[in-house]
């Protein structure tokens, strides 16, 4: 079995060469194409001195060259370390440095705004990827050219140590500043193995790439580009485009967030007909998602849902809902986020690292190949982060007798309101049930004597065109969750808001949300 990802991309570079790898608008290459790109880009790499454990960062929007340097760095056993488009670029800079970048490819916009932050005598060797109009960043290194075609790939003779680190990346940033977190090549090709099994991705598969390719959508392309897959990458995402594609260029499978597939679902129901589409997978996770909007998904697109759960320090696979397990004769189920997937082992702890027997609250752990090794320069947070082999997720949860998993909140959400523990997904949960509701998140807001009081922060759905509906009220929506959540967990306010906001990574940023509330107390904001 191949242990390192350089060994299992060039083993699909040989074996599909013919086949078409990436797609854009304007743009469309083989994987001969790509395989021989990878290695004109590794000799660029070293003849600006890269090499084993050098650190180079990916910081562009999403295009086909995130698979060309990406599949470079691993076959030449650098290590790679990839920045999200949408993040902040004084957050990006951080990262960078953190990580000891040597070099960083980018594009011109990207890579404009990060000089001008970097500053003078940053150190770090700019590539820049090909520009349409031709603009090029003051000091850049252009990124070498596609080879032609009478050129042939190559083998890359792999010295690479299976256990030395193959990447950094890191987590969201929610509770303070990013932790950068180490991967071994062992562990991410792990990650490739299980994410081309559970995400039933296969060879040929026409995917469907929106979300930002330095997070979960970059990880899955990187398991199409190792199985074989035809992969048609869109720069950004949008809810009308997504369905044209789907309704005219015979997608079989995609990634999306929540609130992607709720935008998807609000254009399609503004069609005269359910479009019969070639979709046979929607892989969904980042967030959890409502079970009202999952059922509408289920009867528009029929059994094609996989949910998947894990987080930056286990990535994308530690346990999956199946298709068969998405089924609205047994509703129960989805509320679960599935059962262990493949090589992994999934177990409910206390404080303390026991094992709770099934249906009890704890915190969801997990032990599985594809596990960080450490947090860089943290080692207290490193050793907070394991029970043994066995990895914390910071997920409260509990698992039923067949090893379904249910995720209650994560630790840091839980509000504790009169003594009593609300978990802000329950409550959640039943806001997303109101008809005139598309997203809730739920918070603990300062209360003199309750500690915590529950607040809601609610987007309306838009009313069905031809129709007329009155706008919900608080009180009305209040009373809605009277006979389904205990007193102590209703909403004692609601917040109506044009949207919620975000993570880079698409999740919903309770941060920000808590900000204004507990700006100047004492307690800290999870």
């Amino acid at each position: 079995m191949f242990t390192t990802p350089g060994e299992i991309y060039e083993h699909s570079f040989r074996v599909h060469s013919n086949l078409t790898a990436l797609r854009e608008d304007t743009r469309e290459f083989t994987y001969k194409e790509i395989w021989t790109w990878s290695d004109a880009t590794i000799d660029q790499l070293r003849d600006l001195g890269i090499g084993n454990d050098d650190v180079v960062g990916i910081f562009a929007g999403n295009r086909a060259e995130w698979a060309v340097v990406d599949s470079a760095i691993a076959r030449m056993g650098a290590v790679r370390t990839p920045a999200n488009y949408m993040s902040a670029i004084d957050t990006v800079v951080y990262q960078l440095n953190y990580a000891g970048a040597k070099v960083v490819v980018t594009d011109f916009d990207l890579g404009t705004a990060l000089l001008e932050q970097l500053g003078e005598n940053h150190g770090i060797t700019i590539i820049q990827l090909s520009d349409p109009q031709g603009r090029r960043i003051p000091g850049s290194i252009a990124h070498v050219d596609p080879p032609g075609p009478e050129v042939d790939g190559r083998d890359t003779v792999h010295h690479r140590d299976p256990n030395s680190r193959s990447s950094i990346n890191f987590t969201g940033g929610t509770t303070g500043k990013p932790k950068a977190v180490s991967h071994s090549a062992r562990s991410a090709a792990a990650a490739l193995y299980i994410q081309m099994i559970e995400a039933e991705i296969g060879v040929g598969e026409r995917m469907l790439v929106m979300s930002p390719l330095a997070h979960a959508g970059g990880a899955l392309m990187q398991a199409g580009i190792a199985r074989g897959a035809n992969i048609r990458i869109l720069d950004s995402f949008d809810a009308h485009r997504t369905v044209e594609l789907l309704m005219h260029d015979d997608i079989t499978w995609t990634f999306m967030v929540p609130t992607m597939i709720y935008r998807v679902l609000d254009v399609i129901d503004e069609l005269p007909e359910i479009p019969k589409l070639a979709l046979r997978t929607v892989l969904y996770g980042a967030a959890p998602m409502s079970p009202t909007r999952l059922e509408h998904g289920l009867k528009v697109f029929g059994q094609v849902f996989i949910q998947l759960f894990g987080q930056t320090e286990a990535p994308q696979f530690c346990t999956r809902l199946s298709k068969l397990d998405h089924d609205l004769d047994r509703p129960e189920l989805l509320t679960s986020c599935g059962n262990p997937s493949l090589f992994t082992e999934v177990r409910v702890t206390d404080d303390h690292g026991n094992t709770l027997p099934p249906g009890e609250l704890g915190e969801i752990s997990v032990l599985t190949p594809f596990a960080l090794t450490e947090y860089i320069g943290n080692p207290e947070a490193t050793a907070e982060k394991f029970w043994g082999d066995w990895v914390r997720t910071g997920d409260m949860g509990t698992m039923d007798e067949q090893g379904y998993v249910y995720l209650k909140d994560r630790r840091n959400d839980m509000i504790i309101s009169g003594g009593f523990n609300v978990y802000s997904r329950e409550v959640e949960d039943v806001l997303s049930k109101h008809p005139q509701v598309s997203q809730a998140a739920v918070i603990g807001i300062p209360h003199d004597d309750w500690g915590e009081a529950v607040h809601a922060v609610v987007v309306l759905r838009e009313p069905e065109a031809g129709t007329s509906s009155e706008t919900l009220t608080e009180d009305e929506l209040i009373d809605f969750c009277r006979n389904k959540l205990a007193g102590y967990a209703r909403p004692k306010t609601v917040e109506f808001v044009p949207e919620l906001p975000v993570t880079p990574f698409g999740k919903i940023d309770k941060k920000v949300l808590r900000a204004t509330h507990w700006e100047g107390m004492a307690r800290a904001i999870g």
